[in-house]
């Protein structure tokens, strides 16, 4: 031992230097590495987990959004077939054909009489579809409902079932086909979408068997059974509804990272599975990124130790205690290094840093102040705008096209003069709250509130015209939250709260408006008053827009005209339409 300390006694300063530094160097960086590393892992299982429900979420989605497509069809298909107002026949065959047309999923219609036994076959365009047979189990108990009808060895076949009533009784059944290769491309186009390749995502049945989505490659397929062992659940749960995330090993042996969520009413379930190399790719790519710093911090060690051995460890220490008052936040200590080298330009710098660091916490502080407040007026993107000094408060505006709604509480004034002005306040700042919040999510802005009344402007920044669907959408949400709490409402307040909405687009000059003492942020336009003015017409509950709007939100919405309405304050009649629920 007295030896082995000699040893490092009698060592050069250079190379006593060197190996503290890379004592000190190494040794850190390699539990930081593995700390980093775990946090990083942690963090890249987290945004999967996140990622692979999300894909989940919408899978279920558009799955349930087809088959109930697809059901309505087949439902409008036995309520023509059964309607005994068409007399003809011919007729009768070419509005079902219709309605088939109606779901882009439903290959065709089987018209089966009430002692199931097949009778037509009405198919979508020119497809060719085999005779689907006997009606067999697939009877439904209600009046329409979807069955998935299939062997282990052949492919599901989705048919949406739905009665023919005609007088009480049940005359026959139509049953729709949906079209299983169209829907698994769906699926395997989800899959590469979000994933880069096939066989990541899938819809499985009960027997762990892959209903929909393309299959993935040799030694990549999905394992459901190993996946379902890792948590001890059978199969069997997939009637009732539950989800899970988890990591789990395939039959080979490799990692894998997988959520699964049920599908109750299709005794199915989502799968999304990955291997953890893709998953977490980026992981690798630190861990290289760490030896590498490893390797380059003990060639800088060496001949660092050299040169630092060479310099007195005064100003050294002097700058260690200038850091650390930086540390402390005390900016107001300065640097007493005069060396003449590079340590007082390092204590030069530091001086400066501090200096710095001190503005730049007055300009955050600043900037969060002015942000807080603008952004309970304003969206945020416009309220960080205006804090960093890119937009301005100045007096004037610039002409845009955009979105204006008005929504109104039908039946308030009745309230309002009954009830105490505190409650009056505390409802309409409920209301408020939630309305303004539906605003900005659905990027518009909120101009002001006019007694029970809020305007909103869509389209203040440049979103490429999507201003209308984001305006009719932020309706549709206002509509729901006032649905979703109106019972609650009425049994406070004793208030039957229904909002009045009115949609107009339209050219409109945006900008700060008033005066230097007192401005707001609004629009002023034509499109402004039609808008309000479509308020005052909608009935309680009811959206009106104009045929702008309905031209700019697109097929997502369905409207239906109202016609040409007198407005007032316009010299000629404007076409109204109603937003359909």
């Amino acid at each position: 031992m007295r030896y082995a300390w000699g040893a490092v006694s009698s060592l050069s300063l250079r190379t006593k230097w060197a190996l503290l530094l890379v004592a000190l160097g190494v040794i850190p960086l390699a539990v930081s590495a593995a700390l980093v590393l775990r946090i990083q892992r942690a963090g890249l299982l987290r945004a999967e987990q996140e990622l692979e429900v999300a894909v989940v979420d919408e899978a279920t989605r558009s799955l349930e959004g087809t088959i109930a497509d697809a059901s309505l069809a087949t439902r409008r298909v036995a309520e023509v077939l059964s309607d005994g107002r068409i007399a003809d026949d011919d007729l009768r065959v070419s509005l079902a054909r219709e309605r088939v047309g109606e779901a882009p999923d439903l290959r065709a219609a089987a018209i089966y009489g009430a002692d199931g036994a097949l009778i037509d076959v009405i198919v979508r365009g020119e497809d060719r579809v085999a005779p689907p047979g006997p009606l067999g189990d697939e009877r439904p108990g209600d009046p329409a409902r979807v069955v998935c009808a299939g062997t282990a060895d052949a492919p599901p076949r989705l048919r949406c079932v739905a009665a023919m009533v005609a007088d009480g009784q049940v005359r026959g059944w139509v049953v729709g086909l949906l079209d299983v290769a169209r829907l698994s491309s769906a699926i395997s186009e989800l899959s590469r979408t979000r994933f880069g390749s096939d066989g990541r995502v899938a819809i499985v049945d009960e027997g762990e068997r892959v209903v929909l989505g393309a299959p993935a490659g040799a030694g990549d397929a999905m394992d459901v059974r190993r996946m379902l062992g890792r948590t001890q659940l059978s199969p069997g749960l997939f009637a009732s509804p539950f989800a899970m995330t988890l990591e789990f090993e395939d039959a080979t042996g490799a990692r894998r990272v997988g959520t699964l969520t049920s599908i109750p009413a299709r005794r199915w379930a989502v799968v999304v599975q990955r291997p953890e190399a893709e998953a977490f790719d980026a992981l690798a790519a630190s861990r290289r990124a760490f030896l590498a710093a490893a390797g380059a911090l003990v060639l800088i060690a060496l001949v660092a130790g050299g040169l630092l051995a060479r310099r007195a460890t005064r100003p050294v220490a002097e700058l260690v205690r200038l850091t650390e008052a930086y540390g402390r936040r005390d900016f107001a200590a300065r640097s007493s290094v005069h060396t003449g080298d590079e340590l007082e330009t390092l204590g030069t710098s530091l001086t400066r840093m501090a200096d710095s660091l001190q503005a730049s916490e007055a300009e955050i502080q600043r900037r969060a102040t002015v942000e807080s407040g603008l952004a309970r007026y304003l969206p945020a993107h416009l309220a960080r705008a205006i804090a960093r000094g890119e937009s301005s408060l100045d007096l004037g505006g610039k002409r845009r096209e955009v979105t204006v709604v008005f929504a109104d509480v039908a039946s308030f004034t009745p309230f309002a003069e009954g009830a105490a002005p505190e409650e009056a306040a505390a409802f309409l700042n409920e209301l408020f709250t939630m309305l303004s919040e539906i605003v900005f999510r659905h990027g518009g802005m909120v101009d002001k509130f006019i007694g029970d009344c809020i305007m909103a402007i869509f389209g203040v920044i440049d979103d490429a015209g999507r201003h209308c669907a984001a305006a009719v959408a932020a309706a549709e949400d206002m509509n729901r939250f006032v649905e979703a709490s109106a019972e609650a409402w009425r049994e406070r307040w004793n208030l039957d709260v229904r909002l009045g909405i009115g949609i107009a687009s339209g050219p409109a000059l945006v900008g700060n408006l008033g005066s230097r003492e007192r401005m707001e942020h609004t629009a002023i336009g034509d499109v402004v008053n039609v808008a309000a003015r479509l308020e005052t017409l909608a009935r309680p509950g009811q959206t009106l827009v104009t045929a702008a709007v309905v031209q700019g939100a697109g097929a997502a919405f369905a409207f239906s005209t109202l016609g040409e309405q007198p407005i007032r304050g316009k010299s000629s009649r404007v076409e109204v339409f109603e937003l359909s629920s």
